[in-house]
């Protein structure tokens, strides 16, 4: 399903996106994408985009394999969501709003694709920001997989703090890393902090680790920028997480983060129920742009929802998704598990920084 085609029909059919606010994206351009990934990676996604496939790339490479299939678009639409990233920081320092939904592919390597991600754009922007003259960078992915190919990256560099909430490790992908030990190497030892979240994590609990976590963060690190991956795949109608967030959970910690911050540079990611991430990222189009978010689905957006294909897993169903766009909060109450994590948390935390 192409994502955000359908993303920009859906704003537009809400009438909460003019024409001129939708800039065509620019393909990333080599020197861009060795910023981050090497150039013999490069070269084998070239010739695979070209229909030259050989099976050392599988090898060297993780080209070809069943998480990373090739199709033009694995190199072609690769550089365009790259390119479109780009684009939104050079938004963010001309001090305009932007948001690319096609970014977020965190999972990639330098060398490897990995994860259904074959070029790292928040790994590039963050290498952009760097050029530019940036010392102080905070990336925060809200993606419920871990971002392992920024991580990697980034492990030694104390100018680039990660930070990343996520379904712990343990029971998900990308499995060998994310974990709360994790807290960076060298001089980037201190730099990098993994939230390990258990299954069934609900709003509340959520928002209780963001609002106690991210200002710690702040704090000791003062970031110059920050880039935030808003990955929906946390929601409960998404299958591919054990978590049971709202959109409203998604909503308020953006609200929350910009409060402490201000603006910053806006990212996509998972998403693997169309109709779930288009409507969260609808709301956190009207939270980025200032724009009432409407109470009901006009006939042309709920015409939208209802034409995608998606395959329900849920035994309950999803006719709540086509009522409305904003979530009503889904709270549970604070298990003790999860202040246990918090504890931790902020204990590894403070440990490595000071």
């Amino acid at each position: 399903m192409p994502r955000v085609s359908v993303f920009v029909d859906f704003l537009l059919a809400l009438e909460l996106l003019e024409e001129g606010e939708i800039l065509e994206p620019r393909v990333a351009k080599e020197e861009e994408l060795l910023l981050f990934h090497t150039k013999d990676y490069i070269q084998a996604l070239k010739e695979v985009s070209a229909g030259h496939f050989r099976a050392e790339f599988r090898e060297r490479f993780n080209i070809g394999s069943f998480e990373n299939p090739v199709c033009p678009a694995s190199y072609w639409g690769s550089l365009y969501a790259a390119g479109a990233s780009i684009q939104v920081a050079e938004l963010f320092l001309s001090s305009k709003v932007g948001f690319n939904p096609a970014g977020g592919m965190h999972h990639a390597y330098p060398a490897n694709a990995n994860g259904f991600c074959f070029i790292n754009d928040p790994g590039i922007v963050i290498s952009y920001l760097l050029n530019k003259g940036f010392k102080r960078i905070l990336y925060i992915d809200l993606d419920a997989h871990h971002c392992d190919g920024v991580q990697h990256f980034f492990y030694r560099d104390n100018r680039v703090f990660v930070l990343s909430f996520h379904q712990s490790p343990s029971y998900a992908f990308p499995f060998v890393c994310g974990y709360l030990d994790e807290l960076g190497d060298g001089a980037g030892f201190g730099y990098n902090l993994n939230v390990e979240l258990p299954k069934n994590v609900a709003d509340d609990e959520y928002l209780f680790l963001v609002k106690e976590i991210l200002p710690a963060v702040v704090e000791h690190f003062k970031p110059e920028i920050y880039i935030l991956a808003l990955g929906t795949d946390a929601l409960e109608e998404d299958y591919l997480s054990k978590l049971s967030l709202s959109n409203f959970a998604l909503l308020e910690t953006f609200r929350f983060v910009n409060q402490l911050l201000g603006s910053g540079i806006y990212l996509g990611g998972g998403g693997y129920n169309p109709i779930s991430t288009l409507r969260a990222w609808a709301v956190l189009w009207c939270e980025m742009t200032k724009k009432e978010i409407p109470r009901a689905l006009n006939d042309k957006a709920l015409a939208i929802l209802q034409s995608l294909e998606f395959t329900d897993f849920d035994e309950r169903g999803f006719d709540h998704l086509f009522s409305g766009l904003l979530d009503k909060p889904r709270n549970g109450g604070i298990r003790p598990q999860v202040r246990d994590i918090l504890s931790k948390t902020l204990r590894a935390f403070f440990n490595a920084s000071y």
